[in-house]
């Protein structure tokens, strides 16, 4: 990768345009033509590194429920403890974690609370496992971009729409939003998008933006494979305090939600994420953090970047 595939990158996460031919303006402002943004952007594509340009539905649009989980698993068990757990569909991310007593960590989302508690729960009785199951009570920030030059994570500054509209009250047809979640590397992007709402490209941009300012779709842009770029750290950092607006006015978080606590297991209320190439950078950045909080860093990716992008693909965080 060099510094021009770099550039163009960082824009297409950051500044992605939403215009009738993007790759022409995206590769105006690094420099170089439209027919090489497009195939600098189709060799990252089958290198790897650039996994999509797209915009991801949020799940509460779909009617899901979404908790994250953590269990209590003796080291010689989590192998084949995170093996059951992967074979649920809706599981996005599953981490073991330095933290005591509850080391894997994982997120699942089922149409009730009922019915995830009860999936949460046949893991945990099969193998005889303690565990907290933390709702998403409300999701403040969910954007997970990677700043190349700084080697951090890093996005705007955000509060997200606290009850987006299901989509079925909007009259879009669900096709629609398969044809903006992964855009073909083409001149005109958005044409089958907008042939799937019998309008114009135009009109089909308006949209988008129209369903991002409400909270149905995440802002559109390019989604990287972050530990293709060297970003093989993370950390989970909780706060004692329910502090998740001035989380989410931080650059550097990506994912940040408000949860229950559980009574004499877990007394956090306020989650967020941190990505970096080093636990250096973000130990530095978690210096600045006035609140009393704890970083739960990640031991080993047990489900697999492979494996957690397509399943985010198709479910959404």
């Amino acid at each position: 990768m060099d510094s021009v595939d770099a550039a163009l990158l960082m824009e297409a996460q950051y500044n992605f345009p939403l215009v009738e031919r993007p790759f022409l303006e995206l590769g105006r402002r690094v420099g170089i033509g439209e027919d090489e943004a497009i195939e600098r952007l189709r060799r990252l594509a089958t290198a790897g590194i650039l996994k999509r340009i797209g915009a991801v539905m949020n799940y509460r649009a779909k009617g899901l429920e979404a908790a994250l989980v953590g269990f209590a698993v003796p080291p010689e068990l989590v192998d084949k403890v995170a093996e059951e757990i992967n074979r649920d569909p809706q599981v996005s991310h599953n981490f073991l974690r330095d933290y005591a007593p509850f080391n894997v960590w994982f997120v699942t989302k089922a149409p009730t609370p009922e019915e995830l508690e009860a999936k949460v729960k046949a893991v945990a009785d099969r193998w005889g496992l303690d565990y907290v199951v933390l709702y998403s009570l409300r999701t403040y920030k969910l954007d997970v971009r990677f700043d190349i030059v700084r080697g951090i994570s890093r996005s705007k500054p955000q509060i997200l729409p606290e009850n987006p509209p299901r989509i079925e009250q909007l009259g879009v047809p669900r096709q629609f939003y398969s044809k903006i979640r992964s855009l073909p590397l083409t001149k005109e992007p958005f044409r089958e998008a907008a042939e799937a709402l019998g309008k114009s490209v135009g009109e089909a941009l308006d949209l988008i933006q129209e369903l991002q300012r409400v909270g149905v779709l995440r802002e559109l842009h390019a989604t990287l494979d972050g530990e293709a770029l060297g970003f093989r750290e993370n950390a989970m950092v909780v706060l004692r305090e329910p502090l998740c607006e001035e989380a989410a006015m931080m650059e550097e978080s990506t994912h940040v939600v408000l949860r229950n606590t559980v009574p004499g297991k877990w007394p956090y209320p306020c989650y967020f994420m941190i990505h970096a190439t080093t636990q250096d950078k973000i130990a530095e950045r978690l210096r600045a953090l006035r609140a009393e909080h704890r970083a739960l860093f990640s031991l080993r990716d047990l489900l697999g970047s492979k494996a957690m992008g397509a399943r985010i693909e198709a479910v959404s965080d």
